[in-house]
């Protein structure tokens, strides 16, 4: 089962390198659009982009240490636990998470929480987080609804909600009871209540929608007032992030969330011209997520010294 799960991850891993490869090809065939497009870069916009990515990873560290306290008492220190959610970001691009997975069981045990409820921790966090994306993806569904270049399968989004219903205490604790002695483990010390699930739908709603406006704002300071309307883009944004997320054998979307946003963005701009905007916003996420992770860690490091 190991092997196979390995293997799994491998296939994973070149089909989205395989893919990124194909949007460099396009990009290089259509090099002529592309350097022909009226390129409008500004820095503000740049700024403000990279700003609201921040403010949604910041408020996303403090709804998983919420999640984490609900469930183990006494909660570790608050700067432990944001410092180990954003390292752990290190990890997603590893496919099906399980070194993010890992990194955070083996950072919170150190203050005395067990494996099994950071397991259970990070299950709520991405089942809700999922849900909430969902929610606000189906703006896209909705404006692309005809002809749509995305495809039909897309409209599968509009079930993903629903599985946070799955963690209702009457249905993820005799769930995750039923896992956990299957490994000889004894069953989790504590649920959320359903009332505070969907609180937390409520929070993650607000990081999507800061995430989704971050990246327009981004790509807008790329390539200029061409990019299209802040909600179409936004909502497309969460669309190919939530369909990419489904197909998790391939780390962190590789490719697929990339291809996704670049028919989005299509809409507007010539396609060599959105796939390079798709791939550059992917490559500022990456370096807004790496000054998170620096800032996150050295405010931990600051705090466990005093």
């Amino acid at each position: 089962m190991s092997d196979r799960r390995n293997l799994m991850r491998a296939l994973g891993t070149v089909a989205g390198l395989l893919i990124i490869a194909a949007l460099g090809w396009t990009v290089y065939n259509a090099w002529d659009v592309v350097s022909a497009f009226d390129w409008q870069p500004s820095a503000g916009w740049l700024v403000l982009g990279g700003g609201l990515v921040l403010v949604s990873l910041t408020l996303s560290a403090f709804a998983y240490e919420a999640i984490l306290g609900g469930l183990h008492h006494p909660a570790p220190p608050v700067a432990a636990t944001v410092a180990a959610w954003a390292k752990s970001l290190l990890g997603r691009y590893v496919p099906g998470n399980v070194l993010m997975l890992m990194g955070r069981a083996v950072m919170a045990q150190a203050h005395g929480v067990p494996k099994m409820v950071t397991l259970a921790a990070t299950t709520y966090e991405q089942v809700i987080a999922l849900a909430a994306a969902a929610m606000l993806a189906v703006i896209a569904l909705l404006d692309i609804r005809s002809g749509s270049s995305v495809g039909p399968l897309a409209w599968l989004v509009l079930g993903v909600p629903l599985a946070s219903l799955l963690l209702h205490p009457r249905v993820f604790g005799p769930a995750s009871t039923w896992l956990l002695a299957r490994v000889k483990r004894a069953p989790l010390g504590a649920l959320m209540p359903f009332r505070r699930v969907l609180l937390m739908v409520v929070w993650y709603l607000v990081i999507s929608a800061l995430l989704a406006l971050g990246v327009w704002a981004l790509v807008r300071g790329m390539g200029g007032p061409a990019i299209g309307n802040p909600v179409g883009v936004a909502s497309g944004f969460l669309l190919a992030f939530v369909i990419s997320m489904l197909v998790f054998v391939v780390p962190s979307g590789l490719g697929i969330r990339d291809a996704l946003f670049a028919l989005v963005l299509a809409r507007q701009v010539p396609g060599g011209v959105a796939i390079a905007l798709s791939v550059g916003s992917r490559l500022a996420l990456i370096v807004v997520e790496l000054v998170f992770v620096a800032l996150a860690a050295a405010w931990g490091r600051r705090v466990s010294r005093r």
